[in-house]
């Protein structure tokens, strides 16, 4: 079986402007066409300009330069042989954001098994930059807690021989700083702590997509 492979230079139709109240979405060419292909779809382009709109800031896009409308799309790519067209481009997304979807769903799956896990767990006083010292890893999912730490949030899952520690940073202003047995640099945290659990374990490294603290330990 021949898999065909579209190119990133392959000639297609893009998105390149959005009036809201009059012509809806506009397309022009992802690169530059020949004179003889300008010819052929000549007549479905129009060369627009910000005084061809109705309500300039009722649109979303460049609303300058050669396009055509949505309704003369297909015909543009029948002259062409456009092979890329908007109907198959619309489907890849699709799949795309299907694949997303369904990505997502396992690790919110994940992260609802990990919270059930730790919810009645113990949480002893402890200091966190001694836990980040003794711990073999240390994640940081989507580095939340390395860039928002100073606005009171974050959270990191340490990784020890015997434990595993789940830390959620409260120290936003309207947190309740009573429920905090962390010490951090800040108002604290809230930490939790089982034993060491392998399939724990890899929950966290699916919520945290195996992302490390890159903080200071």
């Amino acid at each position: 079986m021949v898999v065909h492979v579209e190119s990133e230079n392959t000639l297609k139709l893009v998105l390149k402007c959005v009036d809201h109240e009059e012509f809806g979405n506009l397309y022009a060419f992802n690169k530059e066409i020949t004179d003889d292909e300008k010819q052929l779809v000549q007549p479905y382009f129009k060369k627009y300009k910000p005084i061809d709109f109705k309500n300039i800031m009722n649109i979303e896009g460049n609303p300058h330069g050669w396009m055509c409308k949505e309704e003369d799309a297909s015909k543009v790519e029948e002259l062409l042989n456009i092979t890329e067209t908007l109907e198959k481009q619309s489907e890849k997304q699709k799949q795309i954001q299907k694949e997303l979807n369904a990505k997502r769903k396992i690790k919110d799956d994940a992260m609802s098994e990990i919270e059930t896990i730790f919810n009645q767990a113990p949480r002893p006083n402890k200091f966190l930059k001694k836990l980040l010292k003794k711990a073999d890893i240390v994640y940081d999912p989507g580095d939340s807690f390395l860039t928002d730490f100073d606005f009171g949030e974050g959270q990191l899952f340490l990784i020890e021989n015997q434990y595993i520690w789940y830390i959620i940073n409260n120290g936003r202003k309207d947190d309740d700083y009573t429920l905090n047995n962390i010490k951090t640099t800040g108002p604290g945290a809230v930490g939790f702590r089982i034993p060491y659990d392998e399939h724990v374990h890899d929950l966290i490294k699916l919520v945290s997509e195996d992302n490390l603290y890159k903080g200071k330990k």
